[in-house]
């Protein structure tokens, strides 16, 4: 199977779920921390390899690479840039467009993705794959603990 890339409009996202919303308006890094989190677990335990794009805080440009080439890519966008202009030429230098599924609350970035090739889907439709994803981890999981055979 060839992976397959998702990549994730951060604020999207938080602005999307009420809880992320709420850590949000108390602390902004704190609910970036929590969306990467769930994204990691996403990225580890399935075949998708996760990109997630935050606008950058205050102007300032911080960025963040991958260490491996496997590695969850956590990306923000300088002050001169928006993580949506960084998801649009992404997905358009990517050589793999059809691979790419963009998770965003934006219609115009969607109907922009798409116009490019890519699929798009909405926060809702990744917070029920991560519970259904966390679901079957979990069941899995149980299974090898009960059919593990501990020295």
């Amino acid at each position: 199977m060839s992976a397959r890339y998702l990549v994730v409009d951060g604020h999207s996202v938080i602005f999307a779920w009420p809880d992320l919303r709420a850590l949000h308006d108390h602390n902004r890094a704190y609910a970036r921390k929590v969306l990467a989190d769930r994204l990691q677990q996403l990225h580890d335990t399935t075949s998708w390899r996760v990109t997630l794009i935050l606008d950058g805080k205050l102007g300032t440009a911080v960025a963040s690479g991958s260490k491996k080439p496997y590695d969850m890519v956590i990306a923000y966008a300088t002050a001169d840039q928006t993580a949506d202009s960084i998801i649009e030429r992404l997905v358009a230098s990517s050589g793999v467009v059809q691979e790419i599924l963009v998770i965003t609350a934006d219609e115009v970035e969607k109907l922009t993705v798409e116009s490019l090739g890519a699929a798009s889907a909405s926060p809702e439709w990744l917070l029920k794959m991560l519970e259904q994803e966390g679901s079957s981890f979990a069941d899995e999981l149980s299974r090898i603990h009960r059919t593990a055979r501990w020295k």
